[in-house]
Parts: C-alpha cells; sequence; structure tokens
C-alpha cells in the first residue's frame, strides 16, 4: 500500500486508470461473480490508500506532493470507429468527478461506483465481435485528459 510517508516527496501526479469492460472481465473471478467487480472492488482499495489531493475535479490542483484520479472504461470492437461512444466510458453524475481528474475521495468513489454500475461487460451493443477488447477508445479519452 502507498502511503504519504513514502510518497512524501513525489510531486502531485495526476493518474489515468484504465478498465477493461470486456467481455472477458463479464468472468466470474474468485468470489465476485465478475471480474470487472473485482477490479473496481481492488482499485477502490487502492485509492483509499493513496494520499489523494483533496482538489476536487475542476479546481486548480494543490501543490501538495499528492494524487488525483481519473477512470475510463474500454470496451468494443476494432471494427467500430475510434470515436464511438460505447468504447470509452467516464463517470457522469451528481457526485462525480464528470470524468476530469479529482483528488476528492468521495469523488473517487462515486467515479468507481458509476463505472461498477454501467459495466459495459462485452455485450452486443459494445462489442459485436466478442474475442476483442478495443484499447484505442480509452486511450484516446486517457490522453484527452491531459490537454
Amino acid at each position: 500500500h502507498c502511503t504519504f510517508q513514502r510518497y512524501g516527496t513525489c510531486p502531485t501526479l495526476d493518474v489515468v486508470v484504465l478498465l477493461d469492460g470486456g467481455v472477458s472481465m463479464a468472468r466470474k473471478f474468485g468470489r465476485h461473480p465478475q471480474g470487472f467487480y473485482a477490479l473496481v472492488e481492488v482499485v477502490k482499495d487502492w485509492a483509499r490508500t493513496l494520499p489523494l489531493s483533496g482538489s476536487p475535479a475542476g479546481s486548480t490542483p494543490a501543490n501538495n506532493n499528492a494524487a488525483r484520479l481519473a477512470f475510463v472504461q474500454f470496451a468494443g470492437s476494432e471494427s467500430w470507429a475510434p470515436s464511438n461512444s460505447r468504447q470509452a466510458l467516464s463517470s457522469t453524475g451528481p457526485g462525480t468527478s464528470e470524468g476530469r481528474f479529482t483528488g476528492s475521495l468521495s469523488e473517487v468513489e462515486a467515479d468507481l461506483t458509476f463505472q461498477e454500475a454501467n459495466f459495459m461487460g462485452g455485450s452486443l451493443l459494445t462489442q459485436p465481435t466478442p474475442q476483442t477488447t478495443y484499447l484505442l477508445a480509452g486511450l484516446q479519452k486517457a490522453v484527452s485528459l491531459f490537454r
């Protein structure tokens, strides 16, 4: 686990976490009915141990040697256009970061709850060819967060 003391000399850091929302994550994983839920649980636990900046989304990040997080779920087929909105998903709605970097633990938890509730799951809507997982749209959305 990361602790503030261990990373106290690092500069403020923005981290994008890409979440695989493809068909492989719809399978059972340990005690979890789906691998995606296991992944989200681990990421929630990890985020709770990070030295988050405390800055909510949309605000100027504090220069306090802490982190801000953003989450992008990806899935889809490479035969679809890269800009298809069903291939990459960021949080929306009250209490979330609205798909932006956040150092607020409550927004991080709301973002991950949103992702869990909106698991793409490799459905035919997101993945017409079940063997493929399409990362490009997720990477493009991740890059756009830094602009």
